[in-house]
């Protein structure tokens, strides 16, 4: 390895790559010439060929130039201190103590470099510097007479290999500075750089997150309000919306569960069939049958009785004409509807007229809306009612206090799960799963709200009375107009 001349291939590889950014410069300059209006008589699509086959030129003497050399050495961490006492023993060399001295790169390479600044100092008495300094491992060398005719192609090459590593060459006064980028920097300034993405990638969140709170804020009502008051859209648009809806939802149904209960039918008598021509069946074995068969069966009723209500209030008319309607007949009515499945379930229903039977509860509505209101509205007590318990039903007659008249009024308390206050709206608007609170589907509320927003009702819920044998539960009011 020659201790200072450049090679053949490091001065071929020198000369292209001077060759190439003179070939850059060029080309902008004559792409900035043809924009311009050209003179009469030049033609540049000449110069461009020319320029188009220097850049070929270049670019194939590059590659031929950066193939590896036979004397190519390991790549990855060198220690640079280590590196410059095996290449200049005799050189006086001065270590500043402090981080290390490790730079990554190709050790040939580095090695190379070395020998080559080492041979611009004074020879063998070298003076020769090396430390750290912030990110970057910094050789120094006091020059010495320049002796030879190539100095200045070196130190443009030491310039070009040093900017390959992404350091610096430099001339300071009388020596020669060659800085190069300390191992582990470039990884460290990525971890810094992606810290600082996602520290403001936190602070955008936290903005959206503020903005988000402040329109839910400003469109939210208090939680505490458990009174829907009518919504401001038409109401027997809206009406007209919950009916197409729960209608198809209920032919829907009815196509799924159909073959269901031809399956069952089927079960039972392949079950029976079974016993008599395997006397020797096990009687837990038969039990078990019986039992899931049951299982099925009541979860097939229940489903039935949602669909049953789903379609009673398909088949009502928002466009129904108004009149006087008797609100304790009518709960009656509904209530005879839904004995058998109370029973089923185990639960009472009481009910209570006010102030007394003879006193008449009515109130200007459709009789057929009204209808599907108290039977949701009791459909969904029941199935929130534990067995055992009772479901409450006050219907009071209209009265007249001394802040303002009042119209006739429902109550219904179940004995179910208490409700928190924060949560009755959104339970009420379909917005939560209500197995969350422990209650049963909302859909049946949903439907009752809507249908006393579009007869000028308000629907209040409100915690039920704690009495004898209830541990509470919630209560649903409806106040129908005077």
């Amino acid at each position: 390895m020659s201790k200072g001349k450049l090679t053949r291939q490091e001065l071929g590889w020198l000369l292209t790559q001077e060759a190439q950014g003179a070939a850059e410069r060029l080309r902008r300059g004559v792409s900035a010439l043809t924009q311009a209006p050209p003179p009469p008589d030049a033609d540049a699509s000449g110069v461009d060929a020319q320029l188009s086959a220097l850049d070929d030129t270049m670019k194939m003497l590059s590659s031929l130039h950066s193939r590896p050399s036979t004397l190519r050495g390991r790549r990855g961490r060198i220690d640079l201190a280590a590196m410059l006492w095996e290449v200049a023993p005799e050189a006086r060399v001065s270590i500043e103590p402090g981080s290390g001295t490790e730079v990554f790169g190709d050790e040939s390479e580095l090695r190379r470099m070395l020998h080559v600044m080492l041979g611009h100092g004074s020879g063998t008495g070298s003076a020769v510097t090396i430390k750290r300094e912030g990110d970057e491992v910094v050789v120094g060398l006091v020059l010495g007479p320049d002796s030879s005719v190539t100095a200045e192609t070196e130190r443009a090459w030491l310039a070009r290999m040093a900017l390959r590593y992404g350091g610096r060459y430099e001339l300071v006064g009388s020596q020669e500075v060659l800085a190069l980028p300390a191992e582990g920097v470039e990884a460290r300034d990525d971890v810094a750089r992606l810290r600082k993405e996602l520290d403001e990638a936190r602070k955008q969140g936290e903005a959206y997150a503020r903005e988000l709170a402040a329109v839910w804020a400003a469109g939210d009502e208090p939680v505490a309000q458990s009174s829907y008051p009518p919504p401001a859209s038409p109401a027997g648009d809206r009406h007209g919306a919950v009916a197409r809806f729960s209608g198809g939802v209920a032919a829907t149904l009815r196509a799924m569960l159909s073959p269901v209960g031809r399956d069952i039918s089927e079960l039972r008598a392949v079950a029976g069939a079974s016993r008599k021509s395997s006397p020797d069946l096990e009687a837990a074995a038969k039990s078990d049958v019986d039992e899931r068969l049951e299982q099925v069966r009541r979860r097939l009723l229940a489903v039935q009785d949602f669909v049953a209500e789903l379609a009673a209030v398909g088949e009502s008319d928002p466009h129904e004409l108004v009149r006087e309607v008797d609100l304790a007949e009518v709960m009656r009515t509904e209530l005879r509807a839904l004995e058998a499945r109370a029973g089923r379930m185990g639960v009472d229903v009481v009910v209570h007229v006010l102030p007394d039977e003879a006193s008449r509860a009515t109130a200007r509505a459709s009789l057929r809306s009204v209808a599907v209101m108290f039977r949701a509205l009791i459909a969904h007590a029941l199935s929130a009612t534990p067995r055992g318990s009772a479901v409450v039903v006050t219907v009071s007659a209209p009265v007249t206090t001394e802040e303002a008249p009042l119209g006739a009024r429902v109550v219904v308390d179940d004995a179910g799960t208490i409700l928190p206050t924060a949560a009755r709206r959104a339970l009420l608007q379909l917005e939560v799963e209500p197995g969350t609170f422990g209650r049963p589907s909302s859909v049946g509320l949903f439907v009752a709200a809507e249908i006393a927003a579009a007869q000028g009702a308000l629907l209040e819920i409100g915690d039920a009375p704690v009495e004898a044998g209830r541990g509470g539960g919630v209560r649903v009011t409806v106040t129908f107009p005077r």
